[in-house]
């Protein structure tokens, strides 16, 4: 269990980052935000909290302008923006680096989206992750996740899920074996199949 205990704590270390700095509420004026990723599924290993938010007029000024008041935060380390409306990620993407303690540094990757945007979303994946996942199968995405971070392997996590639920993959070794086959260059509109 020690697994889901170290899970538990980061995401209670996830959500009083995100109060601190209000963020669902400043993403919330300008659009529905989304907490989204493995904080939503109860996965986190690295310091990383996900975000979407859906805007009936994305507009990055006015993101930025609702994101300008952290910089006077001393623990904000960082805050990025990014126009990717020109590629198949077709939205704008933010990123703020925080400094919890002096040894970890935690990244919120944010994401501003149409509401109108097609295309594989985080927002839809989290109630079939949480339909999908067991003790069972969220010990073996952690065991996995946590084997990687510490070999300082990094792929997309939704690679790990898919593995684990839909082919039972339940160690590293055969996860790297599988990953093999998968083109990692491609957007990925993988749903898990599998429902408790």
């Amino acid at each position: 269990m020690e697994l889901l205990k170290r899970a538990q704590e980061r995401k209670e270390t996830a959500l009083t980052i995100l109060n601190e700095l209000e963020l669902l509420e400043k993403w919330n004026k300008i659009g529905q935000a989304y907490v989204v990723g493995a904080t939503a599924y109860d996965l986190l290993v690295d310091p990383d909290i996900d975000i979407e938010t859906f805007s009936v007029s994305p507009n990055a000024t006015e993101a930025m302008s609702i994101l300008s008041d952290l910089t006077s935060n001393p623990k904000v380390l960082e805050l990025k923006y990014r126009n990717y409306l020109e590629s198949p990620f077709n939205g704008y993407y933010f990123k703020i680096q925080y400094k919890h303690t002096p040894l970890e540094i935690w990244n919120i990757d944010m994401w501003l989206f149409s509401e109108t945007r097609n295309g594989p979303l985080s927002r839809d994946l989290i109630s079939l992750m949480n339909d999908s996942l067991t003790i069972d199968s969220r010990k073996d995405i952690l065991k996995i996740k946590e084997e990687l971070l510490k070999k300082s392997i990094i792929l997309p996590s939704i690679y790990v899920y898919e593995a684990v639920l839909d082919y039972d993959i339940q160690c590293t070794e055969d996860f790297l074996d599988w990953m093999e086959q998968q083109d990692v260059e491609q957007q990925t509109n993988w749903r898990p199949s599998k429902k408790l």
